[in-house]
């Protein structure tokens, strides 16, 4: 008796898991479109496109390099300028050990999946790679596809900062004062291929109010490397 009541316990615990597991599916797709539909409603709105699955090749300047990683990018006009704002992500697999109670061990994987959102402004001249890093995520951006990357003799922004890519291949000057802005906090690290000028955020794009906020310290890297305001 006792057997079955224990067989019952498990059965009914089991189908606890499985019922949550399908409402948190089922929750999680709603909560998907509805954010799919407020970005839509935003998009058309300000005059700017939703594209799912775009063709873009941002992916080698991102956590990840998942060439499929880009699932849905908005696009269109801002103070004078096109921008694109996109959702991002990869999957990391890493193995794990655990005891097995038994005086050995019980080998597995886990899988973390990594969101993001991509920031990018749209520039009138391609350029060659160009960023500007922090030192400690040139691993990230640029020491493994770009090269080490160089210091400019700015005291204050070589200790914290390095540039990566092709700055001689570029048309766009890295002016004194984009330096001080980096040293300053103002700009984010960011990274220009083509005419891309793009930077990220960890997590996914929510409220697509708060597109222009994102934006604007990546514009204010574009002002400086063009060396001037967009056109209003």
């Amino acid at each position: 008796m006792d057997g079955v009541v224990l067989v019952a316990g498990l059965l009914l615990c089991v189908a606890v898991v499985v019922v949550l597991v399908v409402l948190a599916a089922v929750v999680g797709r709603r909560r998907e479109r509805e954010r799919r539909e407020a970005l839509q409603g935003w998009a058309a709105a300000h005059g700017w496109m939703l594209v799912p699955n775009p063709a873009v090749d941002w992916s080698s300047r991102l956590p990840g390099r998942n060439r499929r990683g880009v699932t849905l990018a908005l696009t269109g006009p801002l103070w004078g300028r096109r921008a694109s704002v996109a959702d991002y992500s990869y999957t990391e697999t890493t193995s794990t050990s655990t005891p097995d109670g038994n005086g050995g061990t019980t080998h597995g994987t886990r899988s973390t999946t990594h969101h993001y959102t991509v920031l990018v402004v749209h520039l009138d001249r391609p350029s060659a790679y160009v960023g500007i890093q922090p030192r400690g995520t040139l691993s990230k951006w640029g020491r493994a596809l770009f090269g080490a990357g160089s210091t400019l003799g700015h005291e204050r922004f070589d200790h914290d900062f390095r540039v990566v890519g092709e700055p001689a291949g570029s048309p766009y000057p890295l002016s004194g004062s984009l330096l001080q802005a980096h040293v300053d906090g103002a700009v984010p690290a960011w990274t220009l291929q083509g005419a891309d000028l793009m930077t990220f955020t960890p997590g996914r794009l929510k409220d697509p109010a708060s597109i222009p906020g994102l934006l604007g310290s990546l514009y204010r890297v574009a002002d400086l490397l063009t060396g001037r305001p967009p056109a209003v």
